[in-house]
């Protein structure tokens, strides 16, 4: 019976710890938001940086036309699973917005932000791996 246990443990095991399946996609995206658009003002911007993982490239905030939209331009990841942007109050993601699903890897991406949240709070975005609360990489928003 200890065997017949252990063999379906291990089957368990290399069938759960093969090659995942659920990392981000590094295709390059190209989002179409476009600051230039009327009624479009950059509020506030940041650099990202990786934590213990190389993560590059500038983070812009926008009103457009009463929606907040946090654009990453240029921007690359170190790939990994379940990897979210976080609009968040600290740097340990005690209090944030997720802010959804980080859409690839690299190139130009927009996120949309729900409501209108106090920008004084949120003051940092990160990219963020929620399975396993890892911080990938976090950008401090400053006035433009």
């Amino acid at each position: 019976m200890k065997t017949f246990i252990f063999s379906i443990i291990t089957i368990i095991a290399i069938t759960s710890c093969g090659e995942v399946d659920d990392n981000t996609p590094m295709v390059p995206v190209d989002d179409d938001f476009d600051p230039m658009e009327m009624g479009t003002t950059l509020i506030k911007k940041g650099t990202l940086m990786g934590i213990g993982h190389t993560v590059t490239g500038d983070v812009k905030v926008y009103n457009s036309a009463g929606q907040l939209v946090v654009v990453f331009d240029p921007f690359s990841s170190q790939n990994g699973p379940d990897l979210k942007v976080y609009l968040s109050k600290d740097e340990k993601a005690m209090e944030y917005l997720n802010l959804g699903a980080l859409k690839s890897t690299t190139g130009k991406q927009s996120y949309d932000v729900s409501g209108m949240p106090n920008l004084d709070q949120y003051k940092f975005v990160m990219v963020w791996c929620q399975e396993f609360s890892v911080l990938f990489g976090i950008a401090e928003l400053q006035m433009p």
